[in-house]
């Protein structure tokens, strides 16, 4: 819900409660409030509120005179706070800042965060980046993150130098840092680099991470040693930042540096250096790919054969004695280009046939997977699937069976959506490996996990998940995003599979961009493949899954 209907609801509530003192003047109602003080807080509220109702400088003063006032209880200040900010006046702001963290106690600061959780007025930011900002080192270290949050919405440019002179203040511990540099970035203080080359000693991954991004922003080269240290970091976040930067590069001499990290620890620093070394290409890339392919399993061996797949147009999948063969054969003469996204699905396409173990033909080899369904009504409308008669009587149903010669007789026939579905989620169920990590999430206005996280795969196990899902039928609305973040809440699972057949309709955010940049902000880090599947996708929801798919690692499927 944006902030602007916040505050439409909020002023609807209050005229509900203080009708009868709406009539009178500020300053009756100020003499009121100051004659009920030391009265039970119900009793004053009407008052205080009908004050909150005056989107008036003045009103906004009272209100913040309220908030300095140490001797005020909790709850009206929490309330002062709440009307102060609905007006958008700096002496609100101000008031909360200066006096409202030191006079508040710790557990009503999220009043303070959910208050300005919104986009500042122009007086707003012109007061934190002129003289708030710099209050940050006087606060405490929960009250310095809500103040740096409330920051980095600032558009006033001067915001940048005032972050400039926090940078390294040892009053400010480094998670909090990490705000001042990223305010620094996001302003470009080209100044900036030396301090921050230093600041990235401290062993801090939150802090190091944005020391990382700030100087690859500002182009700071003569930070070149810093980069390289990064990538021996004792923490996979920030090895994994480093590495992303060094594929933005695109520059072969890095190849070198990346490779000998195919055998980090941590999967998604794995990840992170195939992905950088796909944009990098070259024969080098291609050549120490395939030698990865033979030690590789799961999520990285799948993201491998993407990669080589991107780099040569050629699809041998996981397999590598087919990789080695074809390099050693026509390795020499291979030209290593790299194939657009078209190439790619075309090929990932014609060669589904021919690939076991697929999901729409999309490979299932990731050892930590989530399903996502759609249940949702129109998965109750029907679907023209291909019905295969093969020799002997026996029937071959699905979405893309080819009309081989001589084979059989191919016809069509109507089946509801969620029936598709729900036998390809058999069918690869059925053949998941035992030890196989996975969960199964439906949803539809809202949405069911049928386990609360990745369970492995057993012969019982199995039964179970196919039974769950036989037991799948259409109702409700379509809740794209919420259904999301719960499978993105896991912290097992790399691969996700997600099948719809509409637009949302549903769910605390529903427009397409605002799906997309969450998604983004909450898989930076993790780099959750999302494979995405389309029953017939109006040109909006078509859109939507293609590019969760393309900016989340993934293959979009449309059937």
């Amino acid at each position: 819900m944006n902030s602007d209907r916040v505050g439409h609801l909020c002023l609807l509530l209050i005229l509900c409660c203080c009708g009868p003192l709406l009539g009178q003047d500020l300053d009756s109602l100020k003499v009121r409030f100051k004659q009920e003080k030391g009265r039970d807080v119900l009793e004053r509220i009407d008052t205080l509120q009908a004050i909150g109702v005056m989107d008036t400088e003045e009103a906004s003063q009272f209100l913040a005179k309220i908030i300095e006032d140490p001797s005020e209880v909790t709850s009206i200040a929490e309330s002062a706070v709440r009307m102060v900010a609905l007006h958008g006046h700096s002496v609100g702001l101000q008031a909360v800042v200066e006096h409202g963290f030191k006079n508040m106690p710790e557990r009503s600061y999220w009043v303070i965060r959910e208050c300005w959780d919104r986009d500042l007025s122009e007086a707003e930011s012109k007061y934190i980046a002129s003289t708030g900002i710099h209050w940050v080192p006087a606060l405490s270290v929960s009250a310095q993150s809500i103040l740096l949050d409330i920051s980095l919405r600032v558009k006033n440019p001067e915001i940048g130098e005032s972050a400039l002179e926090l940078l390294g203040n040892r009053r400010i511990p480094p998670h909090n840092q990490a705000y001042i540099v990223d305010l620094v970035r996001i302003h470009r203080i080209a100044s900036a680099s030396k301090k921050l080359g230093r600041l990235f000693r401290v062993n801090d991954p939150k802090l190091q991470r944005a020391v990382l991004k700030a100087l690859q922003q500002l182009e700071a080269e003569d930070q070149s040693r810093t980069f390289h240290k990064a990538l021996k970091s004792p923490h996979w976040t920030v090895r994994a930042c480093a590495v992303d930067i060094f594929g933005d590069t695109r520059d072969p001499e890095v190849v070198r540096a990346l490779v000998p990290l195919l055998k980090d620890p941590f999967l998604e620093v794995q990840v992170s250096v195939i992905q950088a070394l796909r944009k990098i290409g070259g024969r080098d890339v291609v050549e120490a790919l395939i030698k990865a392919v033979k030690k590789s399993e799961g999520r990285v061996l799948d993201d491998i054969s993407d990669t080589l797949l991107w780099l040569t147009g050629k699809d041998f999948g996981p397999n590598p004695i087919s990789w080695k063969a074809w390099w050693e054969q026509d390795g020499d003469s291979a030209e290593i280009k790299g194939i657009t996204r078209e190439e790619f699905e075309k090929i990932r396409a014609e060669s589904a046939d021919r690939t076991t173990g697929t999901y729409y033909g999309l490979r299932v080899i990731s050892r930590f997977v989530t399903f996502i369904v759609d249940i949702s009504g129109s998965m109750e409308e029907p679907y023209l699937v291909d019905s295969f008669k093969l020799p002997g009587g026996r029937i071959k149903r699905g979405t893309d069976v080819d009309d081989e010669p001589g084979s059989g007789r191919k016809k069509r026939e109507k089946v509801a959506k969620i029936e598709v579905a729900r036998r390809e989620l058999l069918r690869v169920i059925d053949g998941i490996p035992n030890g196989t990590q996975f969960n199964i999430i439906a949803f539809e206005s809202t949405f069911t996990l049928w386990r609360p996280a990745l369970v492995e795969m057993g012969d019982a196990i199995r039964q179970d998940a196919m039974d769950h899902v036989r037991g799948l039928s259409p109702r409700g609305m379509t809740n794209v995003y919420d259904t999301l973040m719960s499978a993105l809440d896991d912290p097992e699972v790399n691969t996700i599979y997600f099948l719809s057949d509409g637009a949302p309709t549903m769910g605390k955010i529903m427009d397409a961009e605002g799906i997309l940049e969450q998604v983004r902000i909450r898989n930076a880090e993790r780099k959750v493949k999302i494979h995405t599947i389309g029953f017939h996708l109006d040109p909006a929801a078509s859109i939507l899954m293609r590019r969760l798919a393309a900016e989340n690692h993934g293959s979009f499927v449309e059937r």
